[in-house]
């Protein structure tokens, strides 16, 4: 972290109550700078700085709100708005995962995951818009490699992150000349509790146990968004070579990616 970059800042996160956001709000919480949590529960270390257990150069701040509704994230930026009147980094950080064969997914799943991870992130960033602009801030968006090609077993949650990704892009597009970025981040399989709070083709929450593969921890993830935010030519990000697999094979050969992705998840959606 060049932490020169980060003084003085104001910083909003979503969903860092847990997983990535935390990880995110624990790193920036060691600059002295202005951090805003946005999530339906408080996260630990607000906890611990409202009772005097613990002291951090930031301030920060919480409020509670649900991202999946537009009017509690209304009245999120009301109470935000009496804080600041200028954001520099928004990390559009919470999500929700979604596991089932297309065959066995129930509409209101797609509505869920859609709530979740594109209507929510897409609202908020439209009502922060005059806060961004005022500092010229950027956006990033936590997304993930199953956003870059429909995954098997993943149509309702690849669908959202693919539309948020499109969203960014024409944004970063038309809103360059005001001096605004928009960061797409795609992580790999990360150690948090995505898979167990995500749903399933019903629906209903998921409890699925943690991908037993290599994964990176939260920590490893929120140094590598955090550099990503500093480099000025970000754009679309990803970690490890399963993702930039995905995302150059996908152009060069689709029908070799989706044999490779058919065999890798058959046991996923059957």
């Amino acid at each position: 972290m060049q932490t020169d970059l980060w003084k003085g800042k104001t910083i909003v996160i979503t969903g860092g109550s847990s997983g990535i956001g935390e990880a995110l709000l624990e790193s920036l919480s060691q600059v002295p700078c202005k951090l805003i949590n946005l999530s339906r529960s408080e996260p630990e270390l607000v906890r611990k700085i409202s009772k005097k257990k613990e002291k951090r150069p930031a301030e920060i701040f919480h409020i509670q709100a649900d991202l999946s509704s537009e009017k509690e994230i209304n009245k999120a930026v009301a109470k935000l708005a009496k804080l600041t009147d200028g954001i520099d980094v928004l990390f559009n950080n919470a999500g929700i995962t979604a596991h089932s064969r297309f065959d066995q997914t129930q509409i209101e799943a797609f509505r869920r995951a859609f709530d979740v991870n594109f209507f929510g992130p897409v609202f908020l960033t439209m009502r922060l818009l005059p806060f961004l602009k005022k500092n010229k801030g950027a956006v990033m968006v936590t997304s993930t490699v199953s956003g870059l090609y429909g995954i098997p077993a993943r149509s309702a949650y690849s669908s959202s992150k693919s539309a948020l990704h499109a969203v960014m892009e024409s944004a970063r597009i038309e809103l360059s000349e005001e001096g605004l970025r928009f960061i797409i981040f795609c992580p790999p399989y990360t150690k948090t509790n995505l898979r167990s709070n995500g749903i399933d083709g019903d629906g209903q929450k998921l409890e699925e146990p943690h991908y037993s593969g290599k994964s990176k921890t939260p920590q490893e993830v929120a140094e590598k968004m955090i550099r990503s935010i500093e480099d000025p030519n970000s754009r679309l990000v990803v970690m490890d070579k399963s993702g930039l697999f995905v995302q150059w094979m996908r152009n060069i050969s689709p029908s070799f990616l989706e044999k490779v992705l058919y065999k890798k998840l058959y046991k996923d959606f059957h």
